[in-house]
């Protein structure tokens, strides 16, 4: 029966030295902090721990003084408050995981149903850049800005390949060396000053827009969405033209067939991983 009672507490938040702490309060009565350690074996300093974190939550009190004695509170009284102020705060822990959470499920279910995948780190966004661009047979557009997921001499050589194999190739750059390059090697390129992520356009079929941002530890961090939806290939194709033209960019991949929410969820838990203080914190 004891053990029973002891799990019971444990259930309600108690630890193992409070839960002990406790019942033999409940059990004995007004009691010494040396006398509770010498009938529950809990050690004489973490009586003290346990005593005042019982009182925190209204379960016992001080009954004397010279030495110190404590008493349990009526437990219909007590251990009601206890047990109504968990489930106040289950619910507001459940309706704020509820609220966070359910945007960002219905965001990644919806990217699996259109044909989208988001892709983390640099060394997976470069075997997929590869990939793509390894399996593309008719023409291919990408926006190089000046951080290089893919080192832009292999990419040029790969793109040079293609080209040789009758693959149209339409490379946006921000840099003067970049721009003549890829001229002498007979590409269709365009140099622009405006910020730009990198767009990658195969075939008409495929899309990939990539982006780099960091921490707030200073970390780097890569961001990449892959997508086959019509509606995400029109919209990266029209950012592409944009910035063909040297317009800036307004649009965003992730803003085509999700709700503002969803966007919200995305860019908040893809894109910004906790900060190792906000672990510390946690842990």
């Amino acid at each position: 029966m004891d053990y029973d009672i002891l799990v019971s507490l444990r259930k309600l938040g108690l630890t193992t030295y409070e839960a002990k702490t406790y019942f033999a309060l409940l059990r004995f009565g007004m009691l010494t902090a040396s006398e509770i350690s010498s009938i529950t074996g809990v050690p004489y300093p973490k009586v003290y721990t346990s005593i005042e974190k019982l009182k925190s939550f209204n379960l016992v009190s001080v009954a004397g003084q010279r030495p110190s004695m404590f008493k349990v509170e009526p437990p219909s009284k007590s251990l009601g408050e206890l047990r109504d102020r968990m489930i106040e705060d289950i619910r507001k822990t459940s309706d704020l995981l509820i609220s966070e959470l359910t945007p960002l499920y219905t965001a990644i279910s919806k990217m699996r149903f259109y044909g989208r995948t988001n892709v983390l780190g640099r060394s997976r966004i470069n075997r997929t850049l590869s990939k793509i661009i390894s399996k593309t047979s008719k023409s291919i557009s990408i926006s190089l800005p000046i951080y290089e997921p893919i080192p832009h001499n292999k990419l040029l050589q790969t793109l040079l390949k293609l080209s040789k194999k009758n693959v149209t190739v339409r490379l946006i750059v921000q840099s003067d060396e970049l721009e003549k390059r890829a001229e002498d090697l007979g590409f269709e390129v365009k140099k622009t000053t405006a910020p730009l992520p990198l767009m990658l356009i195969s075939d008409d079929k495929t899309v990939m827009v990539v982006n780099k941002f960091e921490t707030e530890d200073g970390l780097e961090q890569w961001s990449g969405i892959i997508s086959s939806c019509p509606e995400c290939i029109k919209n990266v194709v029209k950012m592409f033209q944009n910035a063909w033209n040297g317009e800036i960019l307004t649009a965003d991949i992730e803003r085509v067939c999700l709700t503002r929410d969803e966007v919200k969820a995305l860019m908040k838990y893809l894109r910004e991983w906790p900060s190792r203080k906000d672990i510390s914190q946690v842990t």
